[in-house]
């Protein structure tokens, strides 16, 4: 008897302190995503919270803040990225942005089936480097940004179907194969699959949601920890952006980043970033000759996963707005992948779009336009402003 009591004992009060702690952290970040101003959150492009997390997403996502999916663009790079026009207070639309380098289609099929009432307001910035590798995204890459409690929750939502679970189950269970610390979540898809319905280990499952879903409201806590009380809410709010003043200062703003000093490659004159220009392209012509000539844009497995995150949005009752992203046609024509190589992708993205009846914001024609690039992939001054803007329309004009 006063064995099992040394057990059972301390089991109990452990249980006990769990759900403490648990209603504890939920008590609080909610008092502080209510109140405290979350800039600092939501510029943070790096926020484990926002890439990895379920519970700020959610909350943000049910105040009807736009949600915009995309990877390394999404940096503060220029003072033009979006969170610098809709997490100001001037308009009424927030917005959350998520991803960084090497979050692709997969990873924000994750994200956004794990909420719970997601916004309707669902933007997908797709950029054609997901598509130069025949095996979509690596395993590593996608290791690197999964996240349990956003899988977990995306295999128990209720509105995701069946077919689109398979799918998803299916790739995970490949991209994690390689994986040591995910391989409970591996057999967690594989047992969906083979619509296996394991009673042994359903209480370990059901402990370890418990325990991701406490991890994530204790990082969120200690990420709101950082931020101050909310001074002067909405004192910006009615004085709308002048779209025209904010072109012409993106353009000032281009020239000088870009720099008086032409930046060649291959004999072509390249619009882009001093500073990227210097440590990436510079000396590099024979480097880039052709060295993409084998890529064909149109056979990615990436497009298995866009077609997942198409149909989670599908099952979610969202039509999201795809953007379509330029590429920086001087750049891309020499190393390999011609206007004709591109041309088949955009179609591709046409289709797919147009299959779903979806909305695309089909920015291609931007291929050769000075400054709407920052670089070779990354969309620059004049592009935010012009995407910005149009998303602005889009979704003001639906209040």
């Amino acid at each position: 008897m006063k064995k099992l009591k040394y057990i059972v004992v301390p089991i109990v009060i452990g249980v006990t302190f769990a759900f403490s702690l648990n209603w504890f952290l939920e008590k609080e970040v909610v008092r502080m995503l209510s109140n405290n101003d979350l800039n600092p959150v939501l510029f943070n492009a790096d926020s484990v919270v926002k890439n990895k997390g379920y519970f700020a997403n959610n909350f943000l996502s049910n105040k009807d803040n736009i949600l915009m999916f995309g990877s390394s663009e999404l940096s503060h790079s220029t003072r033009q990225h979006p969170d610098y026009y809709f997490n100001t207070g001037k308009i009424e639309n927030g917005i959350v942005t998520i991803g960084k380098a090497y979050t692709q289609d997969l990873q924000h099929s994750t994200v956004l089936g794990s909420l719970d009432n997601p916004s309707k307001k669902v933007v997908l910035l797709l950029s054609m480097q997901w598509f130069m590798d025949k095996g979509g995204v690596t395993d590593s890459h996608f290791q690197g940004r999964f996240s349990p409690v956003q899988f977990y929750r995306f295999m128990d939502n209720k509105k995701i179907s069946d077919e689109t679970k398979m799918l998803y189950a299916k790739r995970v269970t490949t991209l994690l194969k390689s994986s040591n610390e995910f391989q409970a979540e591996r057999q967690y898809a594989l047992d969906y699959m083979k619509k296996r319905n394991n009673v042994v280990f359903e209480p370990y499952y059901n402990f370890k949601k418990f325990m991701v879903n406490l991890k994530d409201k204790g990082l969120l806590y200690k990420e709101l920890l950082m931020t101050s009380q909310r001074k002067n809410k909405d004192s910006l709010a009615g004085k709308y952006f002048d779209w025209k003043f904010e072109r012409k200062r993106a353009y000032d703003d281009a020239i000088k980043r870009v720099g008086k000093k032409d930046h060649i490659l291959g004999g072509k004159k390249l619009y882009i970033d001093k500073g990227y220009y210097k440590k990436n392209l510079f000396g590099k012509d024979k480097f880039f000759l052709n060295k993409y000539k084998d890529v064909d844009l149109t056979k990615s497995v990436e497009y298995e996963d866009l077609d997942i995150f198409l149909k989670t949005c599908r099952d979610l009752k969202i039509k999201p707005i795809v953007i379509l992203t330029p590429s920086m046609d001087e750049f891309y024509s020499y190393t390999g992948i011609t206007t004709e190589k591109r041309e088949a992708y955009y179609a591709k993205i046409r289709d797919i779009s147009k299959s779903y009846g979806i909305s695309l914001m089909d920015l291609t024609e931007y291929d050769k336009s000075k400054f709407y690039l920052r670089d070779v992939m990354h969309i620059g001054t004049l592009g935010w402003v012009d995407i910005c803007e149009r998303l602005y329309n889009a979704f003001e004009d639906r209040n």
